[in-house]
């Protein structure tokens, strides 16, 4: 039994662990195209996943950015969820982290003893906001003195990054993008650059303010559903509309795509994104509790 760094390959026998886990305990609001996304990801996760084996079967897995620990059903109770909790706080401290952040689902008696047991305690909640197929949204008007386009074919992928990172400051949970994981992104096959949405100062177009970026994903009955996966607007351009431009631009483009409910995360600390969303007919759909135990925090042995 050991712990190791993810390596390319190991993919196949990450989705074993997820499949299998979520055949009996997934959580709340979890789609199985969510582990599609998941593992398209890892290869450049900016933080790192770490991975349990068994021999030579991948057993569990560690993604601190996604704030995920599952072990197999099959060889919990062996140990793995602490080696890989040790491993997962190793990473979070060499990445600049202080705590390592999992979620903990709550339905599950087993998930929140274990949590305790290696010293987690709970800390923010996370939620799933929906809205509803067919609920009025009013359409998008830009704030006068903008204009709008999308992802360029030729954009400098160093530049957007620095843009995103910054235009989440102040946010909850900071977006930590790096430049392999927006190139590995934009290289999947599913990517929809007309699905990210930029703002611009109209005395300087092509240089952004702000941005969104959508997906279309399907539930677990091949229905379309609409996912708004990140709105961000830089701090000296707050507060003047943008963020309400984008969210309801969002709307209407995956709808126009043919989704029909329209999904997106928002941090419960985040007062300022829970107005905005529950003003225009998102509603709180699932809770996501956050737990967090300090990087060097000791988790005892015999868990």
């Amino acid at each position: 039994m050991r712990v190791r760094q993810f390596r390319r390959g190991d993919e196949a026998g990450i989705r074993g662990v997820m499949d299998a886990s979520f055949d009996v305990d997934r959580m709340p609001g979890w789609t199985r195209q969510e582990i599609e996304v998941a593992i398209s990801r890892m290869p450049a996760d900016p933080v790192g996943v770490v991975v349990a084996e068994d021999g030579d079967e991948i057993v569990g897995y560690c993604a601190p950015r996604f704030d995920d620990l599952t072990v197999h059903p099959g060889h919990r109770r062996r140990g793995h969820g602490r080696r890989l909790a040790r491993a997962a706080q190793q990473l979070a401290a060499e990445h600049g982290l202080s705590e390592l952040a999992l979620f903990v689902p709550s339905h599950l008696p087993g998930s929140v003893e274990f949590a305790r047991a290696i010293g987690l305690h709970y800390s923010s909640s996370l939620w799933l906001f929906r809205l509803p197929a067919g609920r009025a949204v009013p359409g998008p008007v830009l704030p006068a003195g903008y204009e709008t386009y999308a992802w360029p074919d030729d954009i400098d992928v160093e530049a957007f990054v620095d843009f995103a990172n910054a235009a989440w400051e102040g946010h909850p949970t900071p977006l930590h993008l790096t430049p392999d994981l927006a190139r590995l992104v934009a290289d999947l096959p599913d990517f929809d650059p007309d699905g990210i949405r930029f703002v611009a100062r109209a005395e300087a177009p092509g240089v952004p303010v702000a941005f969104a970026k959508t997906e279309l994903r399907p539930d677990d009955d091949g229905r379309p559903v609409g996912w708004i996966g990140q709105i961000g607007v830089l701090p000296a351009h707050r507060g003047v509309g943008l963020g309400r431009w984008l969210l309801r631009w969002g709307v209407a483009y995956l709808r126009g795509r043919g989704a029909g409910a329209v999904e997106l995360a928002v941090e419960a600390a985040n007062d300022r994104a829970l107005g905005l969303y529950l003003r225009n007919g998102f509603e709180p759909a699932v809770e996501w509790p956050h737990w967090v135990l300090p990087v060097d925090a000791l988790i005892p042995a015999n868990v």
